[in-house]
């Protein structure tokens, strides 16, 4: 697919063309793990933080399906590393977030190091260290712990960490 695209980019194609969804390019490669695609759309200058309606930045896209070579190569280029979304259900999501919840640890890892705010939360309160505990995510819970998580910060309801943990049964992250 490389050699369409660059056919594509050396036509002219509009790099930040959206579809009804408002997915660019980028954040389709992203999601799909397109490596060469990635690389060859921020090199001819693809907008690295222009969302979908969703507010989902290609970074968070990334963090979500877990490709942190995609997530590399946007933080090379100057992605937002704690963009949050911006509206709907996910809103005040960021990449860390979207990362722990599904148990990305390598990809938590590497925004982290990119200077990620550990305990930048969710609208509704919910951090990346409650929703790696909501999900049992073990090896999240322990990198967000060693990079000093609030353990007791709160959601809006007043549910702890340590709460979600219990209600679901994951007695490991307990």
């Amino acid at each position: 697919y490389i050699d369409i695209a660059k056919l594509l980019r050396d036509a002219g194609a509009s790099l930040n063309q959206a579809g009804e969804d408002g997915t660019t390019p980028l954040c389709m490669a992203c999601q799909q793990g397109h490596l060469d695609c990635v690389r060859l759309l921020l090199e001819a200058g693809a907008a690295v933080n222009q969302a979908k309606e969703t507010g989902a930045t290609p970074l968070l896209v990334a963090c979500q399906e877990g490709q942190l070579e995609c997530v590399r190569l946007l933080l090379e280029a100057g992605a937002a590393v704690s963009q949050a979304i911006d509206n709907g259900a996910m809103n005040g999501a960021t990449p860390l977030l979207a990362a722990c919840w599904d148990g990305h640890v390598e990809v938590a890892q590497l925004l982290l190091e990119a200077g990620a705010a550990v305990n930048q939360a969710k609208e509704t309160g919910a951090t990346p260290l409650l929703v790696a505990c909501q999900e049992g995510q073990l090896e999240c819970v322990r990198l967000l712990l060693e990079a000093s998580a609030a353990v007791n910060q709160a959601k809006q309801d007043g549910v702890t960490p340590l709460y979600i943990a219990c209600r679901q049964g994951h007695l490991e992250v307990a």
